[in-house]
């Protein structure tokens, strides 16, 4: 098995999901492989940073834009504004 395949088991083990690979085999590839454990070194750190940045939540002006955007384009999928579907 490649290291592409293990960090991929890592990622989701990070995220909380089943990484598809029994803990135990991924635990002794971290063990043996130094690429691998400063792989998910630097994933759990980025995962942190991400997390603290989104516990505030989007600014104000982001969440102005968007829904300028929504208003604008409005949601996907669904009528334009005039309650009229398009004709092709």
């Amino acid at each position: 098995m490649k290291c592409a395949q293990f960090r991929t088991a890592l990622s989701a083990r990070l995220d909380g999901e089943p990484s598809g690979l029994p803990g135990t085999r991924l635990d002794k590839h971290l063990v043996r492989c130094p690429g691998c454990r400063e792989w998910r070194e630097r994933a759990e750190r980025l995962r942190g940073q991400v997390w603290a940045i989104a516990a505030d939540g989007p600014s104000p002006d982001w969440s102005a834009r968007l829904l300028t955007r929504l208003g604008e384009e409005g949601p996907v999928g669904h009528a334009p504004p005039s309650g009229r579907a398009e004709e092709r």
